[in-house]
């Protein structure tokens, strides 16, 4: 007996000495809960040992909070399992009409979205220049004159291109840019205009050039500047309310028709190239009678996507993820015509593809697949079954965990001045009055995950993610 318990007691000492003990996990984990600032706040917290995929510590882990862009670990998670890694958006660009002997092409090109967030993207310059793939085919065609028009096919998706659930105030800024089948620049425009004293606009520009859409001012004059920007699909335009002096303002905001941008664009590169450009309008409504592929563009692997998307918080390309799955189940099921619903169908299917890996989803509340809706709640232990079992899990080779960023200054100057900075991966997720993490460590061969979703504290944003960083500190820094 005696020999027994000096072998467990050795084990135990072992155990301590080369990993995180429960013990010292709930510590940090009271420590933290305990600061003032969270005194009203809706705090969880859980702390997850991987090789046993048990809590090892935790403060009200089945309560539901508001996720913000932890959200996007989700989606990213169902697209590695229901997409694959290697998964590439397409984008067909079509002949309609005829080439004639002499290298005159005479119809549309049209190109055909289907639902790819990358084309043109600042963020990923190194994929196919899907312009330069339409010039560059032409070319190899033999194509010297084109009379016709380009046409930009939108229709893959239907209205609204943004969730329901999303505010409508955010949709004009660059982070709530909406999910179109033809998106192109990130759905992002530059706009400079100026107001006079009476809050008219005096002078707009808009690049790259988007035909239609205006910017339109309901400004009053006033001593003070304080202008709100809305977006209106309807006319397409920029709205401005509220009240400005004369002065000139510079900002970048969502576009609310990202396909007449990219007609443009290729338009602008046949009128520059030796490919002579005589647009036809009236070409442009005709049925087409002869079709032949162009080009098909592709986009870059999802994971170089999932990448960029955690890295960045990107919430256009998070959701774009969420439509193309529920695409995928739609076309599966044999169904026709994208429904107006999309987002749920995505919704639905993520849901399916945890349960089917085990992961009760009782408790996510899941409206979007970028956490921009602050209807989308989930608690702790959700988060720490779902990153327990992608700890567990390969996609040729990819796991999640190989995709999310490294804390570096993401939690705060104490942990971004600390070691474990590099050794930690995480997902941020933030807004007003919301600050969450959800991770891995270390990087490289994860043993613990851990999910921090904290709403309604007290502090500043700055602050609130200093102490969730001392957090991590505390727990992982003796290891």
């Amino acid at each position: 007996m005696n020999k027994t318990l000096t072998l467990l007691t050795t084990i135990m000492a072992l155990a301590a000495t080369f990993g995180l003990s429960a013990q010292s996990a709930q510590e940090a984990v009271d420590k933290f809960v305990s600061n003032s600032s969270l005194r009203y706040a809706s705090v969880g917290v859980q702390v997850i040992d991987l090789d046993s995929a048990r809590s090892i510590a935790s403060y009200r882990p089945e309560q539901a909070n508001i996720t913000a862009s932890t959200m996007k670990t989700v989606v990213s998670s169902a697209a590695l399992g229901l997409l694959g890694p290697h998964f590439r958006f397409e984008t067909p660009v079509y002949l309609d009409g005829e080439v004639t002997d002499q290298g005159c092409f005479k119809g549309n090109i049209v190109i055909h979205g289907m639902g790819d967030p990358t084309l043109g993207s600042v963020f990923l310059p190194c994929q196919a220049n899907i312009v330069e793939e339409i010039l560059s085919a032409l070319r190899a065609q033999g194509i010297k004159r084109v009379e016709g028009a380009v046409v930009g096919d939108d229709s893959y998706y239907g209205f609204p291109y943004f969730d329901e659930d999303w505010d409508v105030g955010d949709l004009a800024y660059d982070y709530g840019a909406a999910v179109h089948a033809l998106s192109f620049h990130d759905n992002l425009m530059n706009v400079s205009f100026t107001l006079d004293g009476r809050g008219r606009v005096s002078r707009s520009t808009i690049t790259p050039p988007v035909p239609g859409v205006k910017v339109l001012s309901r400004c009053r004059g006033s001593k003070r500047n304080a202008v709100t920007p809305y977006l209106d699909y309807s006319v397409p335009a920029l709205m401005l309310t509220g009240e400005t002096t004369a002065r000139t303002y510079r900002n970048t905001y969502a576009n609310p028709t990202p396909a007449p941008m990219l007609v443009d664009s290729v338009e602008r590169a046949l009128l520059a190239s030796e490919i002579r450009y005589d647009h036809d309008a009236d070409v442009a409504g005709e049925v087409a009678v002869n079709r032949s592929l162009l080009v098909l563009h592709k986009s870059p692997e999802l994971t170089e996507i999932i990448t960029s998307l955690l890295d960045r918080s990107d919430n256009m390309f998070a959701h774009a993820l969420l439509r193309a799955i529920g695409a995928r189940d739609w076309e599966t099921r044999g169904m026709n015509h994208m429904p107006a619903d999309l987002d749920h169908v995505g919704v639905a299917a993520v849901k399916q593809w945890l349960q089917n890996q085990g992961i009760d989803t009782e408790s996510l509340f899941m409206r979007d697949g970028s956490g921009l809706a602050r209807a989308n709640k989930a608690p702790v232990s959700f988060f720490g079954n779902m990153l327990s079992m992608m700890a567990h899990r390969r996609f040729d080779g990819v796991r999640l965990c190989d995709l999310m960023p490294k804390a570096a200054g993401r939690a705060g100057k104490t942990l971004k001045d600390n070691p474990l900075s590099d050794q930690i991966v995480l997902k941020s997720g933030s807004m007003r009055h919301v600050q969450c993490f959800v991770g891995y460590y270390p990087a490289s061969e994860p043993r613990y995950a851990f999910a921090v979703l904290v709403n309604n504290f007290t502090c500043s944003q700055a602050g609130i993610r200093e102490q969730i960083g001392c957090f991590l500190v505390d727990l992982f820094e003796d290891l």
